[in-house]
C-alpha cells in the first residue's frame, strides 16, 4: 500500500532533500511550496513519478485548506506530514532593534502557520495506521542549550523564539495525543548551510541536515512530544 507524506517548504534546501529521501523510500510525496513556480520546477528536477507539487503558504489559511483539498483529490490520509517550512528574517539583528513587525511576521509562519497546518491535517494522519506529524526546528530554540552555550549562540530572537513556540506546540499537541496517536515530534537538523542562514560556512549538507529528519521520520522508535536532534532528546 502506497505511503503519503506531505514537506512543506520543500522547493530548496533540507525539505527538497527530505523530499528526495522519501520518495527515494517510495513514499508518494506532495512537494509543498509557496511560489508554484519554483515548486514545480523543484518537482521536475528531481524527476521522480511519485513527488507531486502542492501549492501551499502556510501563513494563509485558505492557502492551507486548498493544499488539502488538493491531497484529498489523491488520497484520505497522510502518514507523514512534516513541518518543514519557516522563516528567519533578523539574523544579524540585535533584539533591541528588532521591529515588532518582522518579530510577528515571523510567528506568523513559524508558529501560527505550524499550529494551522497541524490542526488542518489531522483527520488525515489519524487515518493513517502510524500516522506521525514532524516539525522541523532549531538547536537554538532549546533555552536549556541555548543558555548554557552548547548550541551556536546566535541571539536571533525572532527565529530563536517563533521555534521555542513551536516547540511548545509540539509538546501540548503531544500531550494530548498520548498513547492513542497520532506521534508528533520536533527534530533540528541542527547547524546546515542553507539560504535560511546566507549559507553560512561550515554546516551540513542539505542532505546531511534532511538525512536526520528522515530518520526520526521512519523510525518505529516513539518518540511523541520531544525535541531530537542527531544524538536523541534534548531539554527544553
Amino acid at each position: 500500500m502506497t505511503k503519503f507524506a506531505f514537506v512543506t517548504g520543500a522547493n530548496k534546501g533540507i525539505g527538497y532533500e527530505i523530499v528526495r529521501q522519501l520518495a527515494e523510500k517510495k513514499y508518494h510525496v506532495f512537494l509543498g511550496a509557496r511560489n508554484a513556480e519554483l515548486g514545480q520546477k523543484a518537482v521536475q528536477s528531481l524527476g521522480f513519478s511519485n513527488i507531486s507539487f502542492v501549492q501551499v503558504d502556510i501563513s494563509d489559511t485558505q492557502s492551507i485548506q486548498n493544499s488539502k483539498n488538493k491531497i484529498l483529490e489523491v488520497t484520505d490520509h497522510l502518514d507523514l506530514l512534516i513541518n518543514n517550512a519557516g522563516i528567519a528574517l533578523d539574523f544579524n539583528i540585535l533584539p533591541t532593534e528588532l521591529k515588532v513587525e518582522t518579530l510577528r511576521e515571523e510567528f506568523d509562519v513559524n508558529f501560527f502557520g505550524t499550529f494551522q497546518m497541524i490542526q488542518t491535517f489531522l483527520p488525515l494522519v489519524k487515518k493513517s495506521q502510524d500516522g506521525k506529524i514532524v516539525n522541523v526546528t532549531t538547536d537554538m530554540a532549546s533555552q536549556t542549550m541555548f543558555d548554557s552555550g552548547e548550541v551556536h549562540p546566535l541571539n536571533i530572537l525572532g527565529y530563536n523564539s517563533s521555534k521555542t513556540a513551536m516547540n511548545s506546540l509540539t509538546l501540548a499537541f503531544g500531550k494530548e495525543f498520548g498513547t492513542s496517536g497520532p506521534e508528533i515530534l520536533g527534530v533540528t537538523p541542527g547547524f546546515t548551510s542553507t539560504d535560511l542562514n546566507g549559507n553560512a560556512p561550515g554546516g551540513k549538507t542539505t542532505a546531511e541536515g534532511a538525512q536526520i529528519i528522515v530518520n526520526y521520520a521512519l523510525t518505529e522508535k516513539n518518540y511523541n512530544g520531544k525535541i531530537l536532534d542527531k544524538n536523541g532528546v534534548i531539554p527544553w
